[in-house]
């Protein structure tokens, strides 16, 4: 198997560079999605299982989270105009009334569904707000993690069409 040439560096800041990179790389190939787990606003355990076979969107976030709560306002419009697209929006406050809370206050219709970091962090999420697109057949098309400009019509069709069954 090829090696990285890393010996073959000019100072170790050039190797780690190097090493980010390979890792950015690896985030962004298309893998299967991890087993994931949550809690829904009644308690009710879900996972995304029960969505095999059809596209959907995990977007990870959090109340206290400043990016989160800056992009919420565009995500909802979004999901507004593309009610066909399946969004899965899940919390990783430290309880789902902290997420209702957040989320009645503003106005925001969705779900509060709530996991913990190791289940966000299974699943790529090394910050916040990350944002999946998984295609019907369990793949994970794309990984965004950091706002997303919802408004935007290229970027609106980009994703409907990773979407597409």
């Amino acid at each position: 198997m090829p090696q990285l040439p890393i010996h073959r560096m000019s100072s170790p800041a050039q190797a780690i560079r190097w090493m980010i990179a390979a890792l950015l790389l690896l985030a962004w190939m298309p893998a299967q999605a991890a087993s994931l787990h949550w809690t829904d606003s009644k308690g009710a355990m879900h996972s995304l299982d029960e969505y095999k076979g059809k596209p959907v969107l995990v977007h990870f976030w959090a109340s206290w989270c400043g990016p989160c709560r800056h992009e919420m306002p565009a995500l909802t419009a979004w999901l507004k105009k593309h009610p066909q697209v399946t969004i899965i929006p899940i919390s990783l406050d430290s309880s789902l009334a902290d997420a209702q809370a957040f989320l009645t206050s503003n106005h925001f219709d969705l779900p509060a569904q709530l996991t913990d970091s190791a289940q966000a962090m299974g699943m790529g999420a090394r910050g916040l707000p990350t944002t999946l697109a998984i295609a019907s057949d369990g793949t994970i098309k794309a990984r965004q993690i950091g706002t997303l400009p919802w408004e935007d019509p290229s970027f609106s069709d980009t994703v409907l069409s990773m979407l597409k069954p």
